[in-house]
């Protein structure tokens, strides 16, 4: 049961580094580049990233 909950605790972190660079990228307070250095985001992350920034855009 620790396991399952260990994992759901990271997919949600995951999810909220998702979001919070979305929003830093919208606001102009970091570039893709600084977001994918600074949160180590794999090329399928920052793809999800760009994703959700085109859609808000």
């Amino acid at each position: 049961m620790c396991r399952i909950m260990e994992d759901f605790a990271k997919e949600e972190r995951a999810e909220r580094d998702l979001e919070t660079a979305v929003k830093l990228i919208e606001q102009g307070k970091m570039t893709e580049e600084e977001v994918a250095e600074f949160y180590h985001f794999t090329k399928a992350q920052m793809k999800l990233v760009k994703g959700k920034v085109a859609i808000l855009a």
